[in-house]
């Protein structure tokens, strides 16, 4: 129901290709977030609003999801040698290319107040590194499931180190806490009953720092894991907290 003559709010969701059709998916499964959003669209709960998913590219999604800022306060031997994070030029390509575009092409509001940033997992991670290095292009981010663990799938090395610097650069780097909008959730389910210790600091961390319930939404999902399925399952509330009327 696009209408050139309305104007849009613009979601950026990460893990492109596993957003709308599980037909092409690894797992065969997919977030329904063309049937969630046409939905709540459809019922007036949600202002109208595109979203643009970005695939990622699976050899190095590690990488190019990895906050590039906490790198130089990881203790040496934490992550392998050779290791290049690439948070900061993915960043850079959402920003300075796929915005552009997409603005250019369709009648959108281009303001951060009505531009967010989504993900899960590692996408979850670069959504609040993105909330942080560009809080005038971004107004909110939903992390679900946050990789706030920071776990190497390349190496057995103890991550608690690389948990503690991304804790430390959120603490010095989130925006005023009447400014943005920061939602986040997990399961309790494997891989996401691992995040409790890291998202639970974070949780207190981001109270600390003066963060009220109409800027900052936390909830706990028993049950739910690390999986599309599970995401897709409570995506509405997400989403309805961004785009709230």
């Amino acid at each position: 129901d696009y209408d050139p003559e309305q104007k849009y709010d613009v979601i950026y969701m990460h893990d492109g290709q596993n957003l709308f059709d599980s037909s092409i998916t690894w797992n065969h499964q997919e977030w329904g977030v063309d049937e969630c959003m046409s939905r709540l669209i459809a019922d007036g709960e949600i202002r109208p609003c595109i979203v643009v998913g970005i695939d990622n590219i699976s050899e190095i999604r590690y990488e190019e999801y990895y906050p590039t800022a906490i790198c130089p306060t990881v203790p040496e031997g934490v992550l392998p040698e050779g290791f290049k994070p690439l948070g900061d030029e993915y960043l850079r390509f959402v920003v300075e290319e796929v915005k552009p575009f997409v603005d250019s092409l369709y009648s959108t509001w281009k303001d951060a107040e009505h531009t967010f940033v989504m993900g899960s997992s590692c996408g979850g991670l670069i959504s609040s590194y993105a909330l942080c290095e560009y809080p005038e292009v971004f107004g909110g981010a939903a992390c679900l499931s946050t990789h706030s663990s920071l776990t190497n799938p390349y190496t057995d090395i103890d991550q608690k180190p690389a948990a503690e610097a991304y804790l430390k650069y959120l603490r010095e780097n989130l925006p005023a806490d009447d400014s943005h909008i920061l939602y986040m959730d997990r399961g309790d389910c494997p891989y996401d009953s691992t995040y409790a210790e890291t998202q639970d600091a974070i949780n207190d961390m981001i109270d600390s720092l003066g963060w009220e319930s109409s800027h900052h939404m936390y909830r706990l999902f028993p049950g739910h894991s690390h999986s599309e399925k599970d995401w897709q399952a409570r995506l509405d509330i997400p989403v309805k907290y961004l785009l709230k009327h």
